[in-house]
């Protein structure tokens, strides 16, 4: 069934070329949910054939990073762990319990880690009598910054003084900043992968809307009109469930009562033409010169946001999205064959956190741990300078 089957416009004698141009833009709406149907169908089902392989072995990572986390927190107290390396303890545990939380598998409590933390760090600090701090332990502590997040901080001299007398202040700012940059790193991205559909923008030279803010408004004025009142009410005592009878039917009602209350609440006019297209079939849309404007002005709205729908799904930031960009590539074969050695490789990393547990258990072990991190810093900040320069030059 076509648009113009529910479409009385006898009173405007309209053209063929109007008629042709509202049925492209239906069909372009039609064929664009479809589209989205079926990438949501594959993220849908893509996930499920994800789960059942990765989801234990991602909660064996887990249970290990946590374990490893409370091993790091059994050097907080330890009082020959100074300086800069004492930052660097503070910032490895921060990184560690960030991956955590940023594990959507994730069944460890980060809270009663981050509150150990706290508490750790509150009762070492009672500990240590409050000394002055010198404008090169500043310094240092600034450079060790810098090389945590690639820019200089603006915090004062006062408010570094202070982190350093009052650790937990300090693991909550770190734990702000890494949250900012990964929310800031994670828009960027969706920034710049960002396109619209060009069609939904060639509009034509023929149409032109009441004001200049968007299509948006005149979609809405379509939902709004007094014959999409009449029309919800029409559909809504046609499916409501509790007038069946039969338990199947009932069902299937419930169901489509559902997608008539979200048509409602989206308010989308164009929903509805559809539900009365299959449901309605005696019912006709009385269209003068207002509304057929309006019909196609949301008809361009929802092209659009179909369009934004789908751009959505392709880089949204939700597991499923994320799982499918990440191994959802390739054939049947190559996918199962990348999450098997993924897999392995969950397997071999929470292996290597045991062996680091029961490898690193004297200060001194820890002491040329933190070393080799903050060595590894200024290797990885010296060689992206050098990039830069070879850039400017």
């Amino acid at each position: 069934m076509t648009l113009m089957t529910i479409i009385d416009d006898t009173v405007l004698h309209q053209s063929k070329k109007q008629s042709q141009k509202l049925e492209k833009l239906w069909q372009d709406v039609e064929k664009k949910q479809a589209r989205n149907r079926r990438y949501r169908a594959k993220l849908d089902g893509f996930y499920e054939e994800f789960k059942p392989l990765i989801e234990s072995k991602e909660h064996v990572v887990c249970t290990a990073t946590g374990k490893w986390i409370q091993h790091l927190l059994t050097f907080v107290p330890r009082k020959t762990i100074k300086g800069n390396q004492r930052v660097e303890l503070y910032a490895w545990i921060e990184e560690e319990l960030t991956i955590l939380e940023a594990n959507p598998f994730n069944p460890i409590s980060t809270t009663d880690l981050r509150e150990s933390f706290t508490s750790l760090l509150i009762d070492f600090q009672s500990t240590m009598p409050k000394q002055s701090v010198s404008d090169e332990e500043l310094e240092v502590l600034r450079e060790d910054l810098f090389g945590m997040f690639g820019e200089w901080l603006p915090l004062s001299n006062d408010e570094l003084i202070d982190m350093i007398h009052h650790p937990e202040r300090f693991q909550a700012y770190i734990h702000d900043m890494l949250s900012q940059n990964n929310n800031a790193e994670a828009q960027d991205e969706h920034e710049d992968d960002f396109e619209w559909d060009e069609a939904v923008w060639d509009m034509g030279d023929d149409f032109s809307f009441e004001n200049d803010d968007s299509e948006l408004p005149m979609s809405t004025a379509l939902f709004e009109d007094k014959a999409m009142t009449k029309l919800y009410r029409q559909l809504a005592n046609q499916l409501h469930p509790d007038k069946e009878q039969d338990l199947e039917r009932k069902a299937l009602k419930k169901d489509l009562m559902q997608l008539l209350s979200q048509a409602k609440k989206d308010k989308d006019a164009l929903a509805l033409l559809m539900m009365a297209q299959e449901h309605l079939p005696e019912y006709k849309l009385i269209a003068d010169e207002d509304m057929i404007k309006r019909v196609e002005a949301a008809l361009y709205s929802k092209i659009a946001l179909l369009n934004q729908e789908h751009q959505f799904m392709q880089d949204g930031n939700d597991i499923k999205s994320e799982i499918w960009r990440r191994f959802g590539g390739g054939v049947k074969a190559s996918r199962a064959k990348t999450l098997q050695q993924y897999g392995d490789l969950l397997i071999v990393e929470s292996e290597a956190l045991y062996a680091k547990i029961n490898n690193v258990t004297t200060v001194q072990a820890m002491r040329e741990q933190l070393s080799q991190r903050i060595h590894q810093q200024e290797l990885n900040s010296m060689m992206g300078f050098g990039v830069f320069e070879d850039f400017l030059n």
